[in-house]
């Protein structure tokens, strides 16, 4: 099985976990992804592969793919590789082309504005290293706990005017006595981070919404694009957070107004309770490993090990496929 994800850290994390444990199956997998990731991808215990996407897969020639239908180079590649495909459905992205055999959904109901009826549906998960936490990230602060993340560094004069909002918004949390952490990067701990906060600050990023529900934390968007936007929308619409649309940065948000939303979002309406019951739907949808079953039928027809069929949308034209009902693969779970 050949996985393939594009720049993204959250992408490569949440293909990992599922490569995982289509390995520990007894299959073999390999993993294609941006240089900057492949340490984690082999920390992971999964093999890195160092060549482009389309060449590998041409040189390896691969039984499934599952790949990330944001990166060029990963969608190119499944659209010529032959073989059965899935991949994962974004959140406020539109997937570029071709459509995979099976789309794997993991945005919980509430946050899906369109929902794909046949998409499998898994919990959204990332994978994270195990490692020796700071040890005042494994207590429950003293202080609420506010994240910031994605604060912009570039040097554009949009940039620099969404990093200023950030730092308003940091001092904001500071002057409410509330405990500050500012993150750096796209790769970190959420489950030791989120378990102890009570709001993330971010820029409109996937795998940022996903780790916020997941761990029933409210979230505070300061969107950075029209998709970032898109996804702080959903966010407000569902109940679990506040996004300060693209008029509301420009008109010079006085401290008062941000001291308001940051207190109501860690304090008061319903926020609160809307993200912690987000978080339960999320931690009772299924987990990447009650996919395998459903994996390995898609390569059982491959290999014309498995009977049934159904007519599955390849790009504009139709395929056989392997008919794999989520129902079935409902039943396989509660069967383990």
């Amino acid at each position: 099985m050949l996985f393939s994800a594009g720049l993204g850290m959250p992408a490569v994390l949440r293909l990992v976990l599922l490569a995982r444990e289509m390995q520990t199956a007894g299959h073999e997998v390999r993993f294609t992804c941006s240089v900057r990731a492949r340490h984690r991808v082999a920390k992971a215990g999964l093999v890195p592969v160092p060549a482009a996407p389309q060449r590998f897969s041409r040189a390896w020639r691969p039984d499934l793919v599952v790949y990330d239908p944001l990166c060029p180079d990963s969608t190119e590649m499944a659209a010529g590789a032959g073989v059965p495909t899935a991949a994962y459905l974004p959140y406020a992205h539109d997937p570029l082309p071709p459509q995979p055999t099976v789309w794997i959904d993991p945005c919980p109901a509430l946050l899906r504005a369109r929902p794909e009826p046949d998409a499998w549906p898994v919990s959204c998960q990332a994978y994270e290293l195990p490692g020796q936490p700071t040890p005042w990230l494994t207590e429950l602060p003293l202080l609420p706990r506010v994240c910031i993340t994605g604060m912009p560094t570039g040097t554009r004069p949009e940039d620099r005017r969404r990093a200023r909002l950030f730092r308003r918004v940091a001092e904001g949390v500071e002057s409410l006595g509330m405990q500050l952490l500012v993150l750096n990067g796209d790769d970190h701990p959420w489950s030791l981070v989120l378990r102890g906060s009570v709001l993330v600050v971010h820029g409109g990023d996937e795998g940022v919404v996903y780790a916020a529900a997941r761990f029933g934390v409210s979230q505070l968007v300061l969107p950075t694009g029209q998709e970032e936007l898109r996804a702080g929308q959903l966010v407000e619409q569902a109940g679990v957070g506040r996004c300060l649309t693209g008029d509301e940065p420009a008109d010079g948000l006085s401290m008062l107004r941000l001291r308001f939303h940051i207190a109501e979002l860690v304090n008061g309406g319903r926020v609160l309770p809307a993200a912690a019951q987000l978080g339960t739907s999320i931690a009772r949808m299924p987990m990447p490993a009650d996919l395998v079953p459903g994996i390995e039928a898609l390569l059982g027809r491959h290999d014309g090990r498995q009977g049934g069929r159904q007519e599955v949308p390849q790009g504009g034209r139709t395929e056989a496929g392997p008919a794999v009902p989520w129902a079935a693969l409902r039943q396989t779970r509660q069967e383990r």
